[in-house]
């Protein structure tokens, strides 16, 4: 005959340690790999399945914006940058007569600023017979072409033809010539990150084209004053009175090339905030529903926070997808940003200009590989199409900050070691963790967690039956980075009222999947047979209240049954009433009772009834002194006393 089955399913029991910065993938293989007992003997079919892993990924995305009225540069092959001038259109100079001040090959020439050169006319003065004779526009012998001129293409040998007006060229030093500058036409480029170029009117990048045909270099940067004279010239007009002529309006016309400065919108690029994924693992539970019932699954998400090494969190929900990352994440930033400045919650410096660009462009070109493609997560939709169905995340804490003034660094490191001791079947875990006292043993906590479906009252209650509950740390910024203010339901309403007004956070309640009415992630609260508490942590009790110092030796074990006494915790809903137990747990005084200690629990329940000599079941129960400061059973009926021991076998 099959042994009979006791009241309470057969669990593994794992006790284990881990790296902080590795937990969450350890505790996830711990339970897919559990061993779990079956009733006659070896073990069951773990139901339990992990269906994502990701080790968090950081990438960086870029932003456009212009640089408004830069004035061109060009870089030398010294070394030096010169400015960019822009030539303005000339073509249309007119002499003193009106005609056009350029000569039959488009050049305009540079003139002296004198009107009468007594040694080029012969005389001190011109007289009542030049009356008429419009003097001066001596040539200096320089010239400029304004016009258009051609150059030999040295690749393709090519005779290519250039209009001069709106042409960039700029000036540089070259001591190898009479004047001292060589001027050259250049082209506004961007560079390929194959090393050639490309036209580009965005980008302060110049190369040289040819080098500007005649007096070019001479008028932008020697010409008297900044000026290139073409017309400097007066007339000799008759005069009603003796000597009968006087000198006319002279005509002034130049041109300054130095003014003419190119000045362009130049396109630089920001990196975003940098874009980070924390590091995630799923695991899917399907638990035992009996026959005719619809076999459902659920998932949980175990998440490690960036640079955090205090607590995990959980999340759970229904229908789970999720993506791996692609590609390589460094990508998008070495090389372009300076790698000190990498950081979570920051904008990383652009180090590279040119390859911030072409990653901009890949990034936003649709058709375009990706050198990255982030890890994705998403869940089933609600019925608004909407709303993923997910629970909040519930920070399930092992550690804080240390809060001794004088240390240089509070923090808790990645390879700090956690504790844990879970209990696993199929149809939930229970679980502690325990940080490492060693780095400081006041900044450490021992923390309850419990995780999947609970033991119905109702026999028919599978659909929305799966919960999560965790201990969550002090609500001190300077210790976990959070206050109260950062789990009440009325101030962070977008997080912890998704599913209206009685939303669970994990942490002080217990949250359920659904109620009765379907309404998701609700707030369930403990109960369990207790004695009057003392209520150690609260202040003076409202009137009609009392306390029970119970005393500091004699109490637990009872001298009347020589047993301590513990209860099923029950789950209830304000509005919905008593709905199960949790499965394998008890509460329990912690009182007189060490850390880690054994109860033994005789069932009264034969293994078989054909064989009353095999005996009946044993439970043993392992205790843990939680130490978290905020848990489900802060509202309870005795908060800060009663703590918790959960199935270890059944033998």
């Amino acid at each position: 005959m099959a042994l009979q089955k006791p009241q309470t399913n057969f669990a593994a029991y794992i006790d284990g340690e881990s790296e902080a910065q590795k937990l969450i993938n350890t505790l996830a293989d711990e339970i897919v790999g559990a061993d779990i007992p079956k009733v006659e003997g070896g073990f069951d079919a773990n139901r339990w399945e992990k269906v994502y892993e990701s080790s968090g990924a950081e990438w960086v995305t870029y932003s456009k914006s212009y640089h408004k009225g830069i004035v061109g540069m060009y870089t030398h092959s010294d070394g030096n940058q010169y400015e960019v001038y822009k030539i303005p259109d000339w073509t249309e100079a007119k002499s003193y007569t009106g005609d056009s001040a350029l000569d039959a090959d488009g050049c305009l020439w540079e003139v002296r600023q004198t009107y009468f050169d007594e040694a080029v006319e012969g005389m001190t003065q011109p007289g009542t017979a030049n009356i008429g004779k419009t003097y001066g526009n001596y040539k200096t012998g320089r010239k400029i072409q304004v016009l258009q001129f051609n150059y030999q293409d040295t690749q393709t040998n090519e005779t290519k033809y250039v209009d001069v007006p709106g042409c960039l060229v700029t000036v540089v030093l070259d001591n190898s010539v009479p004047d001292g500058y060589r001027a050259y036409l250049v082209r506004q480029v961007i560079g390929k990150l194959d090393g050639t170029t490309k036209p580009s009117k965005e980008w302060n990048q110049f190369e040289i084209v040819t080098e500007m045909p005649t007096d070019w270099a001479y008028a932008i940067k020697l010409a008297p004053k900044g000026k290139f004279q073409y017309n400097f010239s007066r007339p000799d007009n008759y005069y009603d009175r003796s000597p009968y002529w006087a000198w006319g309006a002279i005509v002034d016309s130049f041109y300054e090339p130095v003014k003419q400065l190119y000045k362009f919108d130049e396109l630089f690029y920001t990196a975003d905030i940098l874009n980070n994924v924390t590091a995630q693992t799923v695991v899917k539970a399907t638990p035992t529903v009996p026959t005719g019932i619809q076999v459902r699954d659920y998932y949980v998400m175990f998440e490690q926070p960036a640079h955090d090494w205090n607590y995990i969190n959980i999340y759970y929900g229904k229908g789970f997808e999720g993506k791996v990352a692609q590609g390589s994440q460094s990508e998008t930033y070495d090389g372009i940003c300076d790698p000190a400045t990498i950081t979570i919650g920051k904008a990383p410096t652009v180090i590279d200009q040119l390859k911030a660009h072409y990653m901009y462009l890949t990034w936003n070109d649709s058709s375009a590989i990706k050198p990255f493609i982030p890890p994705s997560t998403k869940w089933k939709l609600d019925y608004d199409g909407k709303t993923e169905i997910v629970s909040p995340a519930a920070r399930f804490f092992h550690g804080r900050h240390s809060t001794t003034s004088w240390l240089p660094n509070k923090k808790r490191r990645p390879d700090y070691l956690v504790a844990y001791t879970l209990s696993v079947n199929n149809d939930r875990v229970v679980l502690v963790l325990e940080g490492d006292p060693s780095p400081n043993i006041h900044s450490y906590y021992r923390s309850f967690g419990y995780i999947g479906k609970i033991v119905p009252f109702n026999d028919y209650d599978h659909g929305g039956n799966f919960g999560v509950t965790v201990g969550m740390g002090d609500l001190r910024t300077d210790m976990t980075g959070y206050t109260k203010n950062d789990i009440l339901t009325d101030l962070n309403p977008d997080i912890y009222a998704k599913y209206g007004e009685y939303t669970s956070n994990g942490m002080d309640s217990m949250s359920m999947l659904k109620t009765r009415s379907n309404v998701l992630f609700q707030r369930y609260y403990p109960a369990f047979i207790s004695h009057l508490p003392n209520y150690p942590s609260v202040g003076k009790l409202p009137p009609g209240l009392s306390k029970l110092i119970v005393d500091t030796d004699g109490f637990q074990k009872s001298l009347w049954t020589g047993k301590y006494h513990a209860s099923p915790i029950y789950l209830v809903h304000q509005a919905e009433g008593y709905r199960g137990y949790m499965d394998g747990v008890v509460a329990i005084y912690d009182h007189n009772l060490v850390n880690r200690d054994e109860l033994i629990v005789d069932t009264e329940i034969l293994k078989d009834p054909s064989k009353p000599a095999l005996g009946t079941w044993t439970e043993v129960y392992k205790f843990f002194s939680i130490k978290s400061p905020l848990n489900l059973f802060k509202h309870s009926p005795s908060p800060d006393v009663i703590t918790i021991a959960f199935l270890k076998e059944i033998k």
